[in-house]
């Protein structure tokens, strides 16, 4: 994300903390001659610090064995390179396509130092989870808890600086660094203070003039637009219907579709992939969701729910997954996504609805079939929980496009073909770290609806759910099993046959969201 963007007018010349933070970030290939001189004038060892180096420093990196400065730097491209390595894919929803999130090492100066302590940071965090026995005895890195402490605490107080200044506060820079503080405060906990930099990520927004005009302004922004509206969305999928954020977020998230014709092809590039009209389904919901305690609009949400259920009922898995054959990812040149138009749409036979990945096919036809029969049944089962099954009233409304609809039966067989699905993505343990990152929400809803006599099922789910925390460096799995946990205990603390609603469950409690 940070070597794609050209740097913003409004930075220019500002001053501050490491001012090198408001150098362009716009990939610049340098030529040989470049290159060589820069090596030949010591790398970039010196140049990584804000600060102005003097001789007796220079004398001293020459002698000291571990000088902090070198130390310093080693630290910088040892989490780079990690990142580059081991985190950048797992933003990208297919590695075989451009990842436009990569750091170009080669250009390193040009990184501004805040990214560079927060993606340190978030490396450093990733590295420590997959329990890299290389890591702990690096010389570098051997203080690595302090270090992660370090870098993140020099990434806020510069973001803080940057927010405090008018001409600073809504550039593209301060929006990608608390976009990227985002990102780094999801994977290190689904509770913290993601909460506060959603929201600040939103204010820049709207104080830019909303999503189209800040696209038009700088397009190659989308990767980081795309993170945020999957994030604003999937946040209020566990976040109660009275929460006071609910309201501006679910109404926001109305417009999204109006900011760019195929705005929602960007969410197919990145690690949670809905296919686009379950994800335009999913904003519906919760914008249902935010006005189910208004009486006076229950027509316009009993309008609504028939609607949106139809909507994702109809999507067709096989048909989308045909299309997404010709799937390319992100254009290189970060601006939108690309499909290779010249595919002949491969056809599949519409009786194995749940073909099993194998690592071999995680670009094919099959993981993009599996994705849509993954995410139709989750959407789905979201939908039927939260608008039909946990509002207490008549269900009549339903049936007056449908008379044939029998609610408790989709659902039970809804949520078997999403059980069913998910178990080949956790048989092997590369399908679980390079397709299990598509999939936390799915995954999650599927908890959310195993009874809490299924011990077997809830197994599973927490199973998979440590493995995906574990592979992809993320708390945010392992934070939802204890979610999970404590919904299934709440389930049977009620009278049999009973469960907590979903609104029930979330209300009161600190703000969660299972993470990316």
């Amino acid at each position: 994300m940070l070597d794609k963007l050209p740097p913003p007018c409004s930075d220019a010349g500002a001053g501050g903390p490491e001012s090198n933070a408001t150098a362009p970030t716009r990939r610049i290939e340098p030529s040989d001659a470049n290159r060589d001189s820069a090596e030949a004038e010591g790398g970039v060892v010196v140049r990584l610090t804000p600060d102005f180096v003097s001789d007796q420093e220079l004398y001293g990196i020459a002698r000291d064995p571990v000088p902090p400065l070198y130390t310093e730097a080693q630290m910088i491209f040892d989490g780079l390179h990690y990142f580059n390595e081991c985190v950048s894919g797992d933003l990208i929803s297919v590695s075989s396509h451009f990842n436009p999130f990569r750091i170009d090492l080669r250009q390193i100066e040009k990184v501004p130092r805040v990214y560079t302590n927060l993606l340190v940071s978030t490396s450093t965090l990733h590295r420590a989870m997959q329990g890299d026995v290389s890591f702990v005895r690096s010389s570098a890195l051997i203080q690595r808890d302090q270090d992660l402490f370090h870098f993140r605490i020099r990434a806020l107080q510069d973001i803080n600086y940057r927010i405090s200044k008018p001409d600073l506060q809504t550039s593209d820079s301060t929006f990608m660094c608390v976009l990227c503080l985002l990102l780094s405060t999801m994977a290190q906990s689904a509770y913290t203070d993601w909460r506060v930099h959603l929201e600040g990520a939103r204010k820049i927004i709207q104080m830019r003039g909303g999503i189209e005009r800040l696209i038009t302004q700088n397009p190659f922004l989308k990767p980081l637009v795309a993170f945020f509206m999957i994030i604003d969305v999937v946040a209020a999928t566990t976040t109660p219907s009275t929460h006071r954020y609910m309201a501006a977020a679910t109404s926001m998230a109305l417009h999204y579709w109006e900011a760019e014709e195929g705005i929602f092809q960007s969410i197919l590039a990145i690690s949670a992939p809905y296919p686009e009209d379950l994800f335009q389904s999913l904003i519906l919901v919760n914008y249902l969701r935010s006005i189910s305690g208004k009486p006076k609009l229950a027509l316009r949400r009993q309008a609504g729910t028939r609607m949106v259920l139809a909507k994702i009922r109809s999507f067709n898995p096989t048909e989308w997954a045909a299309r997404m054959k010709g799937f390319r990812g992100w254009k290189r040149t970060g601006d939108g996504v690309q499909f290779d138009t010249s595919q002949e749409p491969q056809s599949s036979p519409t009786d194995n609805p749940m073909p099993v990945i194998r690592s071999s096919e995680i670009s094919g036809f099959n993981l993009w079939l599996s994705v849509g029969v993954i995410y139709r049944a989750a959407v789905l089962l979201y939908t039927i929980r939260t608008l039909i099954l946990d509002l207490p009233e008549e269900k009549g409304f339903l049936y007056e496009d449908d008379p044939t609809l029998d609610v408790e039966k989709l659902r039970v067989q809804t949520y078997q073909i999403l059980a069913r699905a998910l178990v080949p993505l956790f048989h092997d343990i590369d399908c679980a770290r390079q397709i299990g990152k598509l999939v936390f929400f799915p995954v999650f809803v599927c908890g959310m609806e195993t009874s809490p006599d299924n011990s077997e099922q809830q197994e599973f789910v927490t199973r998979g759910l440590y493995m995906l925390g574990q592979t992809m460096g993320t708390f945010g799995p392992i934070s939802a099993v204890d979610e999970l946990r404590g919904k299934w205990a709440a389930d049977t603390a009620v009278p049999e046959g009973q469960r907590v609603t979903w609104d029930d469950y979330f209300r009161g409690r600190p703000d969660f969201i299972f993470g990316f």
